[in-house]
């Protein structure tokens, strides 16, 4: 059986813990090993508060409040107590479950130490999601490496694979050396996946820190794990690894340039890729359900069937798009008062605010958006997603974005602009079946992966991305979308250039995307069947997982 250990997982809005990011790609996994029927436990932790409930003043000012939920009615409490040190103190973590049901059922395992008796500062560590970086961030690892493992042990699984997902969980390597007693056994059983594509990323705490909260788990040298002073959980999974995955062929290049050559390593730790997938089942709209189970049947249980979409009549595509469309108009109109029309080619822009992904980039120069729109097609951009409550600079982000709405309101009708506060799961379900292009441009090379336009590509949305992560392997200029500046060799690790990228977007949105949406309608839906056809069948969590298990979980599951 695999344990799968993640800090961050979003499961529709019954779990309010992250509704971007690695928070879905949790999700989905989870969703896929039920599927096919994958032995596989899931631990993470129980957050209270969740993430943060965005509310957005006038001025475009982020306000951040507590995501309460009624967890007691989505979770069934489990009858294990276990107990772990935090320093001297001793406290008690239990566990709640959920069951996420397929051909096999998977069981996910919520971590709480929010239990009377317990120190206060302790019971925190269920409040929320990231609420700092330093102790708060330590304990909670501790929790759920530590916590997790002893958890899993009460609760009688026999696992082989201990599958590390973010270096969150590394700390579950103190309770194995503690049982196995062997570093070579250790690694034996342990697999790591990397997201984070930029050294700053991994978390890292001083070492007299780690050594003052972890004293009684004395049969660590901690001193020799230390690299500069500080434990880098992700080089300390790395170490205890025997083997280790990028989320993109271009990640592994990059994960290769910033920890593996870093990171020193006693004995081989194999450095695979496993491309990230989204769940298809979970993010195609029901509309196009309908319209795929009429002319593809079967493609909700092997998603490679999607490539058959060219079965499917270009008519009532354009049909089902344009009703999901109005879904969304009515939503952005409803809630932002912002005027948006069914028959402007609209632009989505919905994911995680924050500096390297330049949200606001198309917004830079309002004067160029202004003349493309009136001489080459009306257009409405619609912004989606939460800064961290404590990125400063994603914040200023989202002002900036207001403010710029406002701008444009004063000068033109031919730009419409709308920001929707509190993203979700289900606001993103809409957004990536409802736009007609899907923008992203994260500066390069620190695109790990992504994966909402993996979402927005098996709904017919057309990719207009960064030569990054996933798009580098699927996405084709003119075929299924379109790249923003230029394309790199897998080795390239060389930034993107905010000038030249905003050169391209404007220059295809004017000069490509524009007159094709409203002077090339067949064309337009050819291309909406060309990116179904061709990131559908591969870029799912059926196909992800399926290479999880023959190029990763293999080795412990001899």
């Amino acid at each position: 059986m695999i344990a799968y250990f993640v800090m961050e997982l979003g499961l529709e809005d019954k779990i309010p813990t992250y509704s971007g990011g690695l928070g879905t790609l949790a999700g989905d996994t989870l969703y896929s090993f039920a599927d096919l029927s994958i032995p596989a436990v899931c631990i993470t932790l129980l957050y209270k508060k969740g993430y943060t409930l965005q509310k957005i003043t006038h001025h475009g000012m982020q306000l951040d409040f507590d995501t309460l939920w009624d967890y007691k009615k989505v979770l069934t409490p489990l009858d294990v107590e276990v107990r772990m040190h935090f320093g001297d103190k001793e406290q008690k973590v239990r566990a709640w479950e959920y069951t996420l049901r397929g051909h096999g059922d998977i069981k996910v395992i919520f971590l709480d130490a929010d239990i009377p008796g317990n120190e206060p500062d302790i019971r925190r560590l269920n409040e929320r999601l990231y609420l700092d970086e330093g102790l708060y961030r330590l304990r909670q690892e501790m929790l759920l490496g530590i916590g997790g493992y002893r958890v899993l042990k009460a609760l009688g699984y026999n696992i082989s694979v201990y599958h590390k997902n973010e270096s969150h969980s590394a700390l579950l390597v103190v309770e194995l050396l503690r049982e196995l007693g062997d570093f070579q056994k250790v690694r034996s059983r342990c697999v790591f996946t990397t997201h984070t594509p930029v050294p700053a990323g991994h978390d890292k705490f001083p070492i007299d820190m780690v050594k003052q909260e972890l004293k009684l788990y004395d049969h660590i040298d901690w001193d020799k794990e230390a690299i500069d002073g500080f434990l880098n959980l992700s080089a300390f999974a790395l170490r205890y690894s025997c083997k280790v995955n990028a989320v993109s062929y271009k990640h592994m290049f990059v994960t290769k340039n910033i920890l593996i050559d870093q990171v020193p390593t006693e004995g081989p730790c194999e450095l695979e890729y496993v491309t990230n997938g989204v769940y298809h089942r979970r993010w195609i709209h029901p509309e196009l359900q309908e319209l795929f189970n009429e002319y593809m049947p079967a493609w909700d249980e092997n998603p490679v069937l999607l490539n058959q979409v060219y079965r499917v009549p270009s008519e009532l595509l354009l049909k089902k798009h344009n009703k999901v469309k109005n879904e969304l108009v009515n939503y952005i109109n409803k809630t932002t008062g912002a005027g948006f029309s069914d028959d402007v080619l609209t632009i989505g822009v919905a994911r995680r605010v924050t500096a390297y992904k330049r949200n606001n980039l198309i917004l830079r120069d309002i004067d160029r958006l202004i003349y493309i729109a009136e001489h080459f097609g009306e257009l409405q951009i619609v912004f989606a997603g939460k800064a961290h409550p404590k990125d400063s600079m994603g914040k200023e982000m989202i002002a900036d974005i207001f403010s710029k709405i406002q701008a444009l309101k004063q000068r033109t009708s031919k730009v419409k602009v709308a920001f929707l506060e509190n993203y979700s799961i289900d606001m993103a379900k809409l957004l990536v079946a409802g736009c007609d292009v899907w923008l992203n441009n994260p500066k390069r090379p620190y695109e790990a992966c992504g994966t909402s336009g993996m979402k927005a590509a098996m709904n017919g949305v057309l990719n207009f991305s960064t030569w990054d992560g996933w798009w580098l392997e699927g996405g084709i200029e003119g075929i299924n979308g379109w790249g923003i500046g230029p394309r790199p060799s897998w080795s390239d690790m060389s930034e993107s250039n905010d000038e030249e990228d905003l050169e391209d977007i404007y220059g295809k949105l004017a000069y490509v995307i524009l007159p094709m949406y409203y002077t090339s309608k067949d064309q337009w839906v050819f291309m909406m069947k060309n990116s179904i056809a061709t990131v559908g069948p591969f870029f799912n969590t059926h196909r992800m997982v399926s290479e999880y298990i023959s190029k990763v979980y293999q080795i412990g599951l001899r």
